[in-house]
């Protein structure tokens, strides 16, 4: 996925629908076709902040299947490996984490891993230790 897929999604110039069409375009491709991205990093005129309602937003849409689950991992890889976006909260650290990484006790296919994510990302609840 490239970053500027990303920048268009967090601006509201890409639809949902049209994110995750792209993603999943990406993900059911033989493996033999997948391409090998190769993140550039340059010196970037603005860095795109995002905040904790970013990724809400992401996990309201899983919780309410307008996002398929196995989408966010790519999502996270971008994110984490671009250096046009940045976050300071280490909330969203670790939920980028658990997209990326999976975990048995958060399933990312299980509705109620995303509400908990959600719960995380307000506050609500506190992070696992």
């Amino acid at each position: 996925m490239q970053e500027e897929t990303l920048e268009q999604y967090f601006a509201d110039e890409l639809e949902l629908s049209e994110l995750q069409e792209m993603i999943i375009e990406e993900l059911d491709l033989p493996e033999d076709q997948q391409v090998s991205y190769h993140y550039q990093f340059r010196n970037l005129d603005s860095i795109i902040m995002l905040e904790s309602s970013h990724f809400i937003q992401l996990c309201e849409a899983v919780v309410a299947d307008r996002l398929e689950p196995r989408c966010l991992p790519i999502i996270a890889e971008t994110l984490t490996q671009s250096e046009k976006f940045e976050w300071n909260d280490d909330v969203i650290s670790e939920v980028l984490f658990f997209w990326l990484e999976g975990d048995s006790d958060f399933p990312l296919a299980k509705k109620s891993t995303h509400e908990r994510f959600i719960r995380w990302l307000t506050g609500e609840e506190e992070l696992p230790d």
